[in-house]
């Protein structure tokens, strides 16, 4: 089931192309990684062993950009996973990716929107989101989606920002804020809250935010290396923002005190 949003339906699925574009880009991999979220598949791994997927589960990794987690977590945990992107390139990229490299992976790519999935009722085992969830227009109506997904007993594993109220620095209000997750991100306890009142059952809950701070370390070595290079050394082109000199400093700080973060969270669908 659908319910509306708080755009026109024509604008929502515009912003949302233009938001998965955005991910396939040069500069969000240079940002994020190839993984696009904090902590890459070290946080992916954590993920998975926390669902406990298991071998042959099918599971769906929602909102799965270039790829690289759906085709690890297949590796990995030896099971089934179709991973769905709006963006046309990430599509794309995900299917030659997957297939090109030596070791096979049972993977599919389908392109879709993350919060209208294609898929029949009771289709998976589990579902994956990573660093996503955030940027849905509408999340208690996404988070239903997952539930008619799964099968009754499957299991969500959730990986995101999270953003304490009133804290984010109006300077990531903005393009770079949405790279990140920061823009309309939920408070730490605003994910259980959001998976309870969507009928699942919380069984595990971690803090990750030790990884946004290894993201901003290696954001400031890349950034003190371009600098130094020079005009012709702008990674993103003229898309490379123009960072103000604290900025960093201010959201590691922001980081250490708390109000932001990465949280991981695992449920099981009670239905």
């Amino acid at each position: 089931m659908r319910v509306s949003v708080k755009h026109p339906m024509l604008n929502t699925y515009s912003a949302k192309i233009c938001c998965a574009d955005l991910y396939s880009s040069k500069l969000a991999r240079l940002i994020l990684g190839d993984s696009l979220h904090p902590g890459g598949l070290r946080a992916t791994n954590r993920l998975g062993r926390a669902m406990g997927l298991q071998p042959g589960w099918r599971v769906l990794d929602l909102a799965c950009g270039l790829g690289t987690s759906a085709t690890a977590l297949s590796r990995v945990f030896r099971c089934h996973v179709t991973g769905l992107d709006l963006g046309a390139e990430a599509a794309q990229t995900s299917r030659q990716r997957a297939f090109g490299d030596p070791i096979p992976a049972d993977v599919a790519f389908v392109r879709g929107d993350a919060e209208m999935p294609p898929f029949r009722s009771g289709t998976f085992d589990a579902v994956v989101i990573e660093c996503a969830t955030s940027l849905f227009a509408d999340k208690p109506a996404a988070i239903a989606e997952v539930r008619r997904l799964l099968r009754t007993g499957g299991v969500i594993g959730l990986s995101d920002v999270t953003v304490e109220p009133g804290t984010l620095p109006p300077e990531l209000d903005s393009t770079v804020g949405m790279m990140l997750c920061l823009t309309d991100a939920l408070p730490a306890g605003g994910y259980p809250q959001l998976l309870a009142s969507g009928g699942f059952e919380i069984l595990d809950r971690a803090d990750l935010s030790d990884e946004v701070l290894s993201l901003l370390a290696d954001l400031r070595n890349r950034m003190a290396i371009w600098n130094g290079l020079g005009p012709t050394g702008s990674p993103g082109g003229d898309d490379w923002p123009d960072f103000p000199p604290d900025l960093l400093d201010r959201v590691e700080a922001s980081v250490t005190r708390g109000d932001i973060g990465y949280w991981l969270y695992v449920a099981r669908n009670l239905a």
